[in-house]
């Protein structure tokens, strides 16, 4: 599989996922909560957003190589926030903890892909 076909795959996992969180917050934060505290729906639209906004970015421009380390260095930065969310919130520790894990194989897809790109 090409860098561009990584790219643009990365890009519409992380665009789909932002659209479901926009269309259906309360449902994804009764799923990432599994039986925890549900996170406002309004958290989860603004998180929505950012995952939209990032994807579209990502599959408009895949060649760019410096869109594609700052989606995955915002994905580090989404996730190392959500850990301070689980220490400091302990009652959405699990949406804090699921949204941290999800952001941090996202960062880790978006570095390997632009790791890719230079070889």
């Amino acid at each position: 599989m090409t860098h561009l076909r990584v790219c643009r795959l990365w890009g519409g996992i992380t665009a789909v996922l932002g659209v479901a969180m926009l269309l259906q917050p309360k449902r994804i934060g009764l799923f990432v909560a599994a039986g925890g505290a549900t996170p406002p729906a309004a958290v989860v639209r603004v998180l929505g957003t950012r995952e939209l906004v990032q994807g579209a970015v990502i599959l408009a421009q895949p060649e760019r190589r410096a869109f594609v380390t700052a989606g995955s260095a915002v994905d580090l930065l989404h996730g190392t926030s959500m850990l301070a969310v689980a220490t400091w919130w302990p009652r959405y520790r699990r949406p804090a903890l699921a949204s941290a894990g999800i952001a941090g194989c996202s960062a880790v897809a978006g570095a390997l892909t632009s790791w890719a790109a230079v070889r």
